[in-house]
């Protein structure tokens, strides 16, 4: 439900708002919503350039190339899907999106190919399966990430599911937060393994506990200020303690803040982090408690190793005598006929119950012990593994310049051709080693955070435009964690998978017993890596 739009824009007469603050001045985003059937009636070339651009408002983005085709990315509130909805979603797909569905590293699900006259239809099927694509993209609060595990989880200290939906009620449709100065990502979880890569959100809740009088009490810590990008910044850790129905009027705080005091000049200028870099925390912290009133501090993060967000495997849940399964989606794209597979198998076994989850997998949930070898033989498992390889596993891509107006390369073949020919160099390999391939600069596939993070480019090289990387090693997040350090040299895209392999290698012959690849990397220096690499592009250029 879109409130009225009567706002107070606080910001209106600054000098040299960009051209995008202009135009959301004249008509604020939401607006689009009520326009849609009108839209979908005409020629895409008829179309206003900024009503294009706030059809993102609605969760509908131009793809590539710019012919009149659309993505839809439906939220699904820190990954939960049902039976049902998933069958929607197939179904959408299957009539109007060319038969792709694609899980997004944000948890939602995206669905390629659609044309305006789609819309109307698209919408009210997703209305009518509690589906929303509002706000998906565009200046506002977009998909809550979090624990997919949230409810049943067995490690988690309080269960986020309430909060998540309050924060959600709170910040989704509402015009007094559907126009900040660019995107505002919110991570929210009480699982110890940072499921929810809190410092490259906005604002972010991570576990946390503090005795009072002899008893233990579960709370949050707050991060702000993450982001990746061209220019990435970690989140800072703020020194609030926050109860768990403090977490949604904070969350909304740090909106009110950006909202108020964001950048709105220079459009690469204008998340959150700058404000936080040159105001520093402890002027944040003021802002936020003239909203919320004085917050409490102190207490202890309650923080584990870093899961990637993977949850593979069948496990038990926190409620007796039931399980999860957690499935591999390689590239975190299938068909209709696959998710609605999956969709089966939830009602069959479970109680059609599924979650979505940053790693763009998926998950079974509610799977009652006695039946789980039962779930194990079914075919789907053959293409989708339970337990996928060291590579193929844990990579991540972007969608590539197969539909983004920004990437261009290939991403997400070009990234399975990478990890397939790894797992076949280092068969049997237990110790995940994450890729991650992302087609520009804008890191949607988070190249900072990966073992080995690809970065998309094109370059000539002996006279002949090619596909190339940037190459970036030892990024993790979790404690110890760090972004990771960028390589000299453009990578040829065809010598990728044997650089990697190399590097994999030397690091397999001379780590410690257990030491991840991120601790091997900061213990070495990047001095052999360099090395590495340099064999390929040198033997490249001198070819």
């Amino acid at each position: 439900m879109v409130r009225g739009m009567t706002i107070e824009r606080s910001w209106a007469d600054r000098e040299n708002l960009n051209k995008n603050e202009l135009a959301k001045l004249e008509k604020d985003g939401l607006e689009i919503l009520n326009e849609l059937d009108r839209l979908a009636g005409m020629k895409y070339e008829d179309i206003e350039a900024f009503d294009i651009e706030r059809m993102k408002w609605a969760g509908i983005y131009a793809q590539r190339p710019k012919d009149g085709h659309f993505l839809v990315r439906i939220k699904l509130t820190s990954g939960e899907l049902t039976a049902d909805q998933a069958d929607v979603i197939a179904g959408i797909s299957r009539d109007f999106g060319e038969d792709s569905v694609q899980i997004t590293i944000r948890q939602c699900i995206q669905i390629h190919n659609l044309t305006l006259p789609d819309i109307p239809e698209v919408f009210a099927r997703m209305k009518a399966a509690g589906l929303t694509s509002v706000e998906g993209c565009g200046d506002v609060p977009r998909n809550v990430l979090g624990n997919p595990l949230m409810g049943v989880d067995p490690e988690e200290r309080v269960d986020t599911q309430p909060i998540v939906r309050e924060t959600v009620r709170r910040l989704v449709g509402n015009p007094e937060y559907s126009n900040l100065p660019r995107k505002f990502k919110i991570s929210i979880s009480s699982n110890p393994h940072d499921c929810g890569f809190a410092r490259i959100n906005d604002v972010a809740f991570v576990p946390a506990e503090k005795e009072k009088d002899g008893v233990m009490e579960q709370g949050f810590h707050m991060f702000v200020g993450g982001g990746l990008s061209s220019d990435p910044k970690l989140a800072k850790k703020t020194g609030f303690f926050l109860h768990p129905d403090q977490v949604a009027p904070a969350a909304e705080a740090v909106a009110a803040v950006f909202r108020e005091y964001g950048y709105r000049e220079k459009r690469n200028h204008c998340r959150l982090k700058f404000l936080v870099e040159d105001w520093g925390i402890r002027k944040i912290e003021e802002a936020i408690e003239q909203i919320t009133g004085p917050v409490e501090r102190g207490g202890r993060t309650v923080s584990g190793s870093w899961n990637r967000g993977c949850f593979f495997g069948i496990h038990q849940q926190k409620q007796d005598g039931l399980c999860f399964a957690g499935v591999h989606i390689p590239a975190g794209a299938m068909g209709p006929e696959d998710l609605e597979e999956f969709a089966r198998l939830a009602r069959k076994y479970g109680s059609g119950r599924l979650r979505t989850t940053n790693s763009q997998n998926l998950i079974l949930i509610d799977i009652p012990e006695q039946r789980a070898a039962e779930l194990k033989n079914e075919l789907i498992f053959q293409k989708y593994p339970l337990h996928p390889e060291a590579f193929s596993g844990y990579c991540s891509s972007c969608t590539g310049d197969q539909y983004c107006n920004f990437a261009p390369i290939e991403t997400k073949k070009r990234l399975q051709s990478i990890v397939e020919q790894l797992d076949e160099r280092f068969p049997g390999l237990r110790m995940p080693v994450r890729v991650n391939l992302t087609g520009c600069v804008h890191s949607c596939a988070h190249p900072q955070l990966a073992d080995f993070g690809l970065t998309g480019g094109r370059r000539k090289i002996n006279g002949a435009s090619k596909d190339v990387f940037r190459l970036t090693i030892g990024g993790a997040l979790g404690p110890g964690g760090a972004f990771g350090t960028t390589l000299k040299g453009w990578l040829p895209a065809d010598a990728a998978s044997d650089a990697i392999g190399d590097m994999t290698q030397y690091y397999l012959d001379y780590r410690k017993q257990g030491e991840r690849f991120f601790r091997f990397a900061e213990r070495e220096g990047t001095g052999v890596f360099q090395e590495i690499l340099d064999r390929y592009t040198q033997a490249e250029v001198n070819a």
